[in-house]
C-alpha cells in the first residue's frame, strides 16, 4: 500500500510505500526534508481498502530510499561529469596545445639543422662559406644564400633554372621562388604570406659568419663552433626565400635579438623577434627559452667574439 502526499517545500507530488509512513528524508526534487506523514493522514483514497495484492507485492509506489538514491546518484553523475570537464579544460587541452607547439618547434629545428648541414658542404665544396648575398656592379644584392645551397641541399634541379645572370626578381626567378624547398618551410612562427614565404634568417653582420656580401671560412671563426649562432628564425609575416635583402642582420638597431616563441594566428610579432629556434656552426639546434638576453644572443651571434657563452646551460633538441 502507498501513502500519498505533498512536499510541503516545493509542491510535488509523490508516493511512497507505506512502511515509511513516518520517516524524514531529503525531497527527491527539492532535496529539502521532509517526514512522510502518518498512513492515517494520507490523501490517497485507495489507502482505506487495499487489495490482497498491494499487501503481496508491496510495490505499488516509489520508496523513499529509491527516491533520495535516485537525487543522490544524479547529483553524484553531475559532479563527476563536471570533474571531468574541469579536467579537460585545466589540465588536458593546455597540455595538448603545448605538445602541438613543441612538436611545431621541433619541426622547425630539424629544418635548420639540415640548412646548417648544407652549409657546411657548401664550405667544404667552395672553400668558404656562402656571403649573405652576392651584388652586382653597383652593389646592389641580387642573389640570396639561400639559393647558393640549392645543390648541397639536393635541389639541383631548382638551381639549374635558376638564372644568375638576372636578378632574383626578374619574372623566371619568381617562378623558381614560387617551388621553395620544404627545408625553408617555418613551423615555429605561426601564419606566412603565402606560398614561396620563409622565416629561416642567416644571421648577418659584419662580426658574424655572414658578414653581408663577404664569405668566410673556418680558419676565420676562432670562437667554439657550438657556440657560432648561424641560424635563426624570425617571428612576423615571413619573406620570400630567394629575396637577398631579407636576413636577420644584427647591425641594424630594429634587430632586437629578443626571443618570444609564441605561435601567433592573430597579429603577427614583429620581424625583429626570434621564435628561439636556433642553429649553430656545430649543426646542433636549439630552442632557446624568452629568458635568453639579447646580450648573450649578440655574444652568441659573433664569430670571434671570445666571450664564453653557457651553451652548456642550454638543451638541445637533438637529433
Amino acid at each position: 500500500m502507498t501513502i500519498s502526499f505533498e512536499c510541503p517545500h516545493c509542491g510535488t507530488q509523490m508516493k511512497v510505500l507505506d512502511r515509511y509512513a513516518g520517516e524524514t528524508g531529503p525531497c527527491a526534487v527539492c532535496a529539502k526534508t521532509i517526514t512522510i506523514p502518518p498512513r492515517s493522514q494520507s490523501s490517497d483514497p485507495s489507502n482505506s481498502s487495499p487489495a490482497p495484492h498491494d499487501v503481496e507485492k508491496d510495490t505499488a509506489g516509489v520508496p523513499l530510499g529509491t527516491l533520495v538514491g535516485l537525487l543522490g546518484g544524479s547529483v553524484l553523475c553531475f559532479a563527476v561529469i563536471f570533474l571531468a570537464v574541469v579536467v579537460v579544460v585545466r589540465v588536458a587541452i593546455p597540455a595538448a596545445n603545448q605538445l602541438r607547439l613543441t612538436r611545431m618547434h621541433e619541426s622547425s629545428q630539424d629544418n635548420i639543422r639540415r640548412i646548417v648541414e648544407a652549409l657546411n658542404q657548401y664550405h667544404d665544396n667552395h672553400g668558404s662559406f656562402p656571403p649573405a648575398y652576392f651584388t652586382d656592379a653597383k652593389g646592389k644584392p641580387i642573389h640570396s644564400w639561400r639559393v647558393m645551397i640549392l645543390p648541397e641541399l639536393g635541389r639541383n634541379d631548382l638551381y639549374r633554372r635558376y638564372n644568375f645572370d638576372e636578378p632574383w626578381d626578374s619574372p623566371i626567378n619568381l617562378t623558381v621562388m614560387q617551388e621553395m624547398p620544404d627545408v625553408y618551410t617555418s613551423y615555429g612562427a605561426g601564419e606566412t604570406l603565402g606560398t614561396g614565404t620563409t622565416h629561416m634568417a642567416a644571421v648577418v653582420g659584419r662580426s658574424t659568419m655572414f658578414p653581408h656580401a663577404k664569405s668566410v671560412n673556418r680558419d676565420q671563426i676562432s670562437d667554439s663552433y657550438d657556440t657560432v649562432l648561424a641560424i635563426v628564425e624570425v617571428q612576423g609575416i615571413g619573406f620570400d626565400w630567394t629575396d637577398p635583402r631579407e636576413d636577420y642582420d644584427i647591425d641594424k638597431p630594429q634587430s632586437t635579438l629578443i626571443i618570444n616563441d609564441q605561435v601567433t594566428s592573430g597579429t603577427p610579432l614583429p620581424p625583429s623577434t626570434l621564435t628561439g629556434n636556433v642553429g649553430m656552426l656545430s649543426e646542433d639546434t636549439y630552442h632557446l627559452p624568452n629568458s635568453v638576453s639579447s646580450g648573450t644572443m649578440r655574444d652568441m651571434a659573433t664569430r670571434s667574439g671570445g666571450v664564453p657563452v653557457p651553451i652548456s646551460d642550454l638543451q638541445p633538441l637533438g637529433p
